[in-house]
């Protein structure tokens, strides 16, 4: 393979490696610092938090869905399957997004 060949193959890799980190950033419900926003979060989302598997992430969305948006990452608590030591391990990997919070009164 001649040098040109090398050249081009190595951009080719680059370039759709670079494509497929766009199409799946979108999909990332990341607040700036890092923290995924418990109000908006897919379960496969959710599923990438330490300790929550597939069963427990569903839950998640569906008790948001039954019981309305999160005023709290403690308010994970309510749901079934998370006790002290599983909300320890996510709670530092959680927000609650600023548009989820109930504005302060006036």
């Amino acid at each position: 393979m001649n040098p040109f060949q090398q050249f081009a193959r190595s951009y080719m890799t680059i370039g759709l490696l670079a494509l497929v980190l766009c199409f799946s950033l979108p999909g990332m419900v990341i607040a700036a610092e890092g923290q995924i926003d418990l109000n908006v979060a897919t379960a496969q989302q959710l599923e990438q938090l330490p300790g929550i598997g597939k069963e427990i992430a569903q839950r998640i969305v569906s008790y948001r869905k039954d019981s309305g948006p999160f005023k709290s990452v403690n308010d994970l608590m309510k749901v079934k399957g998370i006790g002290l030591g599983k909300l320890a391990k996510v709670k530092e990997h959680l927000t609650i997004g600023v548009s989820s919070q109930s504005p302060s009164a006036k």
